[in-house]
């Protein structure tokens, strides 16, 4: 009977550290979820930056041949520009 009632003491305390462990487990899991949504909206913030700034470097690139007086390069993104209206 001794020998019984180690085993299942043994069983019980094996059980609350399964339970202690899963609980680190879901605690750890639900801070990397956050983690996950933080970055995710750092991505968003970054990624309209980007378009931004792209947005920007093209505006420059045509004033720049536009200001250069190459008529050639001038027409030709004059007729690039005129495609995107026409597209939109």
């Amino acid at each position: 009977m001794d020998e019984l009632s180690l085993i299942v003491e043994g069983l019980e305390n094996k059980v609350k550290k399964l339970l202690i462990r899963n609980k680190q487990l879901k605690d750890r899991i639900f801070q990397l979820e956050q983690e996950r949504l933080n970055l995710m909206g750092q991505v968003e913030v970054q990624t309209g930056r980007l378009q931004q700034m792209e947005e920007k470097l093209g505006e420059a690139q045509s004033a720049r041949v536009l200001k250069k007086g190459d008529t050639l390069q001038a027409r030709q993104k004059i007729h690039e520009l005129l495609r995107e209206i026409d597209k939109c």
